[in-house]
């Protein structure tokens, strides 16, 4: 039995790439003491089950800073250096408050939430902002359909005869059932009768 290793290939290819987006778009959920874990650039939602506010840091590697926007009252502004060097870092703390609370990085590299509390906190952190997840699915879906093309291309577009049967079959039977109703439209045919008025006599 002959393989074709180039058909193999592509299925590979679209199945990474489907892969990557669905990884690339879908949401991340933490829940916990201590949490750290990596932030995006989509919106992060953190639930402290708590009656106290819990203090939290937003910590960042290297020097490029970053800004934070949130439903928090008073919480937004861009993060501050931190050390020198290799040792740089970028640091933004802020009160967790009670409740459910929202926050997003912009322009940040590397951001990690640390929570160094007993208090159990549950996150979810969508890894991309609303455009980028648009363009990741657009490009994935660019790449799916190339390589489907390049599929069917190496079939000889043979998945088209079907379809154009069954599309030759579909108009066919339309073109009947008009020929039909226009015949079922014309009704019975006019009778002709005799003269039947009573004669007058003289």
């Amino acid at each position: 039995m002959k393989i074709n290793w180039r058909g193999l290939v592509a299925l590979a290819v679209i199945v990474i790439v489907v892969f990557w987006a669905v990884d690339s778009v879908r949401s991340h959920s933490y829940t916990g003491t201590n949490l750290n874990f990596n932030i995006g650039s989509g919106p992060v939602t953190v639930t402290n089950p708590s009656d106290a506010s819990v203090p939290v840091q937003l910590v960042g590697t290297g020097g490029r800073s970053y800004t934070v926007s949130s439903t928090i009252d008073g919480v937004s502004g861009s993060s501050t250096r931190q050390g020198t060097g290799r040792e740089a870092a970028q640091l933004f703390e802020f009160a967790l408050p009670p409740g459910v609370s929202e926050f997003t990085v912009a322009r940040g590299a590397d951001v990690n939430f640390v929570a160094d509390t007993d208090t159990t906190l549950e996150a979810t952190v969508q890894s991309l902002g609303e455009g980028a997840v648009r363009t990741t699915l657009a490009a994935a879906a660019v790449v799916v359909l190339a390589v489907l093309f390049y599929i069917s291309r190496m079939t000889g577009h043979r998945w088209i005869a079907p379809l154009r049967r069954r599309a030759d079959a579909i108009q066919a039977a339309k073109v009947l059932a008009e020929n039909a109703t226009v015949l079922h439209g014309q009704g019975q045919a006019i009778r002709s009768y005799g003269d039947n008025r009573a004669e007058i006599p003289d």
